[in-house]
């Protein structure tokens, strides 16, 4: 079973839901999907908008892959849980208020999940991540990946 999680942005996200029922309809992979904001018809997955945290909790640890947009949320749950991640990180200004795309490109490098740049990858970067070798970040270890992201923003503005 594959997890999305759409987060809850009051901006909806059609590009990733667009993407996941695409990859529904063609994988006929079982696809449960808390979508938030985002309001989409889909008929290849099973989709709520929201989950109480034990629901969500629940449809992490069962999952084979979440599928997460890219805030800190859904991804340190995931990781804390040793969940394989593939993230489609939101853009900025279009579907969010930063640049998502800077924090997953950094949690990548250092082998925490799996990055989805271009939706039409998707199909593609789930195969990766069935076999790729994950190293989920513990409790408490972010600090220095959030502090090196907030420092190399500090210096981009001088």
């Amino acid at each position: 079973m594959i997890f999305a999680s759409f987060g809850n942005s009051p901006v909806p996200f059609l590009r990733m839901a667009e993407a996941i029922e695409n990859y529904g309809r063609t994988s006929g992979e079982h696809i449960i999907v808390q979508n938030g904001l985002t309001k989409y018809e889909f008929k290849h997955c099973t989709a709520q908008a929201f989950m109480d945290k034990d629901t969500f909790l629940f449809y992490l640890k069962s999952c084979e892959i979440a599928i997460l947009q890219g805030g800190w949320g859904g991804i340190s749950e995931a990781s804390a849980l040793g969940v394989r991640i593939v993230v489609i990180p939101r853009i900025k200004d279009i579907e969010h208020h930063h640049d998502q795309a800077q924090l997953v490109k950094a949690l990548e490098a250092e082998g925490v999940l799996l990055g989805c740049y271009d939706t039409k990858e998707l199909p593609a970067v789930i195969q990766k991540a069935k076999t790729f070798n994950y190293k989920p970040i513990k409790r408490g270890d972010a600090s220095k990946i959030i502090n090196d992201y907030l420092n190399s923003l500090l210096k981009s503005k001088l």
